[in-house]
């Protein structure tokens, strides 16, 4: 699965490379997962739920529900990718033609995965990668912790906290392509 290179929202299926565009970061989301594109940080997302619905690249993250299937042939990992309570997973378009730049899409047809392999996606996983673009926590003259017993407090008296806080915030321009 990439990005299509002439407009980088497209999703489309793609044999396995090193291109930055095949490479994505999944992260969990409540009881889902986001996918989102390592290389312009956008997320898989749909516009619609319906047949035939394409899969895009944007800026809105989308949590997917990812179901393990086994299957005999093959000793790894592969799932379906569905949108959540619903029978709607990807999908390569044509009825599943597997020539590179076939758009990825939503389908819910009851057809076996052990028959119809297009629905079948294997993660290949790689070290562990940091994609946030947010910084860091640097601990600096601005940051502190405090660390309060019950023996800090008066016997039968009240201990009132006052926490006066910083925030740092990092704004990041993301290109519209």
């Amino acid at each position: 699965m990439a990005l299509d290179k002439r407009d980088y929202t497209c999703v489309v299926g793609s044999p396995p490379c090193d291109d930055s565009v095949q490479k994505w970061g999944i992260a969990p989301s409540g009881a889902g997962y986001t996918i989102r594109n390592m290389q312009t940080g956008t997320h898989l997302s749909v516009k619609e739920i319906c047949c035939g619905t394409a899969v895009f690249a944007g800026h809105f993250p989308t949590a997917w529900q990812f179901i393990t299937v086994k299957v005999d042939d093959e000793n790894a990992e592969i799932i379906e990718i569905r949108w959540p309570y619903t029978h709607y997973m990807f999908d390569l378009a044509d009825t599943g033609n597997s020539a590179p730049g076939t758009k990825v899409q939503l389908m819910d047809t009851q057809l076996s995965p052990m028959y119809h392999r297009c629905r079948l996606w294997k993660p290949i996983f790689m070290k562990h990668t940091r994609y946030s673009v947010l910084p860091e926590c640097v601990e600096d003259d601005t940051s502190s912790t405090t660390t309060i017993s019950a023996a800090d407090v008066p016997e039968g008296g009240e201990l009132v906290l006052v926490t006066t806080t910083t925030t740092r915030t990092v704004v990041t321009k993301v290109p519209k392509y």
